[in-house]
């Protein structure tokens, strides 16, 4: 599936603090001249906006990449903090967004619901 006729992208934002790694989100709006992943990046930061947005996200300390990532579904970046910007892959058409957020919710109910029967099952 393909956003607005636009080509999806997932890219890698460096700022100052983190590394931030997650799909490009695309205003409905947004209308490009030239719809190439670079020229897109160039409309995108030379544009006027003041935040992108990304889905299914991976925040990354960057002095201290021994720290577990964080993880978003969703996430506001501001444009006037990114050092970087590159596009790490073309989405295909077909690609489905992962839902892990979800399934780990669901792992963790299994687990209390798990947890609550040997419970009952001691006493």
């Amino acid at each position: 599936m393909i956003i607005n006729n636009l080509p999806r992208m997932q890219v890698l934002i460096t700022t100052n603090e983190q590394y931030i790694e997650g799909e490009l989100l695309l205003p409905e709006n947004m209308r490009f001249s030239n719809s190439i992943p670079d020229n897109m990046l160039f409309y995108i930061l030379n544009g006027g906006f003041q935040f992108i947005t990304l889905k299914n996200c991976e925040v990354k300390d960057r002095k201290n990449l021994a720290f577990r990532a964080d993880k978003s579904s969703q996430l506001h970046v501001n444009i006037a903090g990114i050092m970087t910007i590159q596009i790490i892959e073309i989405l295909p058409d077909d690609y489905e967004y992962q839902d892990e957020f979800e399934e780990e919710e669901e792992n963790d109910e299994r687990q209390r619901a798990s947890s609550a029967q040997r419970v009952k099952t001691q006493k």
